[in-house]
């Protein structure tokens, strides 16, 4: 899908996990580790093969509640039950305190901002767009804990905004989450874009509110022929659709 004026964009929002940051190592090593650490041990083919499993127990808890990512709690609530749903099968029948003792650590474990890290091409745009002269924000479902991360990694001086769903308690693809982006950063949708890597949660998210969309595409599933919005595989190829010089 061509975009025709993208000198008219000012503004760019970022989603945050797996658009500019991913788990450090894998999720199912940093599960693993954890099991490991309190005498769960388990082969990590056998690990990635359960979180695969365990998939369907997340898709299921976002379509029965939809606010989940606008609640501390309930987001909280929901990491736990994923994590005692991916274990069960691994530890000894009935033992019920040792499965929520594992599970609490592991969702602990990924409020630590150790556990997170940049893509490669994350500080090279953000800089790129700094001496364009963008505002930049982050829109994203996630936990009080997305602030102290972005503050490890360096990354809070680069935005101008940073609308986090369990502060704000409006979780995506809610125009109410956007709208606020736009107030916070005194923008006009008209000149907005956002980037994420959910269909559903960032693309139509932001075209709710008038904002250009841009589904990020890190795997290389997709082609621009098989979705209605703007398709990049990295953020360098954001800037080129942005005519930005790296």
């Amino acid at each position: 899908m061509p975009f025709e004026q993208p000198q008219s964009i000012r503004t760019v929002f970022f989603d945050a996990g797996f658009t500019l940051l991913r788990p450090k190592p894998s999720d199912a090593e940093i599960c693993l580790e954890v099991c490991h650490d309190l005498g769960l041990h388990v082969q990590l083919d056998t690990m990635k093969q359960r979180m695969h499993d365990t998939e369907d127990y997340y898709f299921r808890q976002m379509r029965l509640n939809r606010h989940i990512w606008s609640s501390e709690q309930a987001i909280n609530e929901m990491w736990l039950g994923y994590y005692m749903n991916l274990l069960r099968p691994l530890i000894e029948e009935h033992d019920e305190p040792r499965l929520y003792q594992l599970a609490r650590t592991i969702t602990e474990e990924y409020g630590n901002p150790r556990r997170w890290e940049t893509y490669p091409d994350v500080l090279p745009t953000l800089d790129a767009l700094r001496r364009s002269g963008y505002t930049m924000g982050v829109i994203s479902d996630w936990g009080i804990v997305l602030g102290p991360i972005l503050r490890h990694l360096h990354l809070i001086q680069y935005f101008d905004a940073l609308l986090i769903s369990a502060v704000t308690r409006y979780g995506k693809p809610s125009p109410h989450l956007y709208d606020l982006a736009l107030q916070r950063t005194n923008s006009i949708a008209d000149y907005a874009l956002h980037i994420g890597d959910s269909y559903v949660y960032d693309v139509l998210g932001a075209r709710s509110v008038g904002i250009t969309p841009v589904l990020l595409d890190r795997p290389r599933r997709l082609e621009e022929d098989t979705v209605d919005c703007l398709l990049v595989h990295s953020l360098d190829e954001l800037l080129d659709l942005l005519e930005v010089p790296k």
